[in-house]
């Protein structure tokens, strides 16, 4: 195994047990702070139709979505598909410690598996020797 082979084996699983150990601190946050997630940011398109169910894959999934339209909320896709959407989440004035969790925590334990998985797959790229 090379040098390369091994910084991606060893950054990969970093952030895949990283990544899985904030996924399971979110999912525990997710059952109490869905109600109050739902009242703030789930308007229209942004919160696709609120759901009534309130358990663990329902509740995690959302919050990672509103999470992840806040932390991308200033890219231009986000704006042209979510704008009126947003701009009635900041009339609502939400909680800055309910923005800053859903930025916190339910974004990046996302991001940080998903980036785990393509390490993963990168792997696949290296011949066997």
């Amino acid at each position: 195994m090379d040098l390369i082979e091994t910084f991606i084996v060893f950054s990969g699983a970093f952030l895949g047990l990283i990544g899985v150990a904030m996924m399971f601190i979110a999912s525990i946050v997710a059952l109490f702070k869905i109600d109050e997630a739902d009242d703030y940011y789930g308007e229209g398109k942004l919160g696709g139709g609120k759901s009534d169910f309130k358990g663990l894959p329902f509740s995690l999934s959302r919050m990672t979505w509103y999470g992840m339209a806040i932390m991308f909320s200033r890219t231009k896709y986000v704006k042209n598909h979510y704008g009126h959407e947003l701009a009635q989440i900041a009339a609502n004035d939400p909680p800055r410690r309910l923005e800053r969790l859903l930025v916190w925590l339910f974004a990046p334990w996302f991001i940080l598996v998903m980036a785990s998985m393509m390490l993963g797959g990168l792997l696949m790229l290296f011949p066997e020797a």
